[in-house]
């Protein structure tokens, strides 16, 4: 048997060891040891790769030399803090942080760090990745997915179009007989102030009333960063009642919004939640023209479920789905539909999961479909 004391553990010094080299430089990430000062001791192959400098030039400075700012001020503070009070804010975790390259150049890292026990004094490992490719797919992921979110409400709207169109009609023609009233009374020369400003006030409140339809259309079609926060369910309802709204009663349906009282917070994007609602409205109209009769319309239903969490309903008494749709229904540019891409469920269902929920139907008893998604109360949104 071999006596373990011709083999001693490597000491501090030892690290530039030849097999300990060999196999530090093995290693595809970054391995940085430094010391209780902050000193580097070892600079690993991936790390010169990474950082751009040699391991001559890094070797015995302090590894701020390796950060931008805040951190590299910050960094002597931490391991003080530490090695004073024990109390470790980034030894043992793993986190995304920012790098500093030999050009000055700064560039996402994945960074963690371990403490090395040796003696008196501890030193410290890092192991360190690039992800700037990582970074930069989850970027163009992002621009992806809201390209696609802003195709889906214009598609949405596009299917509105007739409903919209008549909606904006109506008050354009008071205004546009209103007016006319006050012309001809002008004309007449026995006008009456009282009976003009009253004339007035009615055309101003259906500009209002026009003015608020193009704003709704704006807010929900405009192309904006993704952003979530805080909203109430009885506003991110509210605001999508209009549209949903006009476009039931041009085809000639019922819509019917149920929002229970006291519902908590939720953190959402409130446009992209607005959008998977109106595109389940929009789909149970297409569900209900197919009948030749049907007074029942459509539900949206807004509870708080036993798991604490929002869930949102949407109830057609349509003609269904069909066995053979069921397993397809949420792959895109699967459609039932004689026109259309198939594509608005598929990104329904992205939207939601992006917001840690799940996309479902279940069938009525009574014919029909409903569509359910739950999403998470701020408490549990935030931890």
């Amino acid at each position: 048997m071999t006596d373990p004391s011709e083999h001693p553990a490597p000491d501090s010094h030892s690290y530039a060891a030849p097999e300990w080299k060999a196999l530090l430089d093995a290693a595809v990430d970054a391995i940085i040891v430094i010391d209780h000062r902050g000193r580097i001791e070892t600079f690993n192959s991936a790390a010169e790769v990474i950082f751009g400098f040699s391991a001559e030039e890094v070797l015995g400075k302090n590894v701020s030399l390796l950060m931008p700012e805040p951190y590299r001020s910050e960094h002597d503070g931490y391991i003080g803090n530490y090695l004073d009070s024990g109390n470790a804010k980034i030894i043992g975790l793993g986190r995304e942080v920012q790098g500093k390259r030999q050009n000055g150049l700064t560039f996402p890292i994945g960074l963690s760090v371990g403490e090395i026990p040796t003696g008196d004094q501890p030193k410290f490992v890092g192991i360190i990745r690039d992800i700037t490719d990582r970074k930069r797919i989850e970027e163009e992921t992002h621009q992806i997915r809201e390209r696609l979110s802003q195709f889906g409400r214009l598609s949405t709207l596009g299917e509105m179009a007739a409903g919209l169109a008549h909606e904006l009609n109506q008050p354009l023609t008071a205004i546009a007989t209103y007016t006319q009233a006050c012309q001809r009374l002008i004309e007449s020369g026995r006008s009456d102030d009282d009976e003009i400003l009253a004339t007035l006030k009615k055309c101003d409140s259906q500009a209002q009333r026009a003015g608020d339809v193009i704003r709704r259309l704006r807010q929900f079609v405009q192309k904006r960063e993704l952003g979530r926060q805080e909203v109430s369910c009885d506003e991110l309802i509210r605001d999508l009642a209009a549209l949903a709204e006009v476009d039931a009663r041009t085809n000639g349906i019922t819509l019917t919004i149920d929002v229970a009282a006291g519902l908590p917070k939720i953190i959402v994007d409130a446009v992209q939640i607005q959008q998977v609602i109106l595109n389940l409205i929009r789909n149970g109209i297409d569900a209900m023209l197919d009948m030749d009769q049907n007074d029942e319309g459509i539900s949206v239903s807004v509870i708080k479920s036993e798991n604490d969490k929002v869930k949102i309903a949407v109830t057609d008494h349509g003609s269904g789905i069909t066995k053979e749709a069921e397993k397809k229904i949420f792959q895109p540019f699967f459609t039932t539909k004689s026109s259309g891409l198939g594509l608005g469920l598929a990104i329904c269902q992205s939207i939601i999961a992006s917001h840690g929920g799940v996309l479902s139907f279940t069938k009525n008893p009574s014919g029909g479909t409903t569509f359910h998604f739950m999403l998470p109360v701020i408490s549990e949104a935030k931890t």
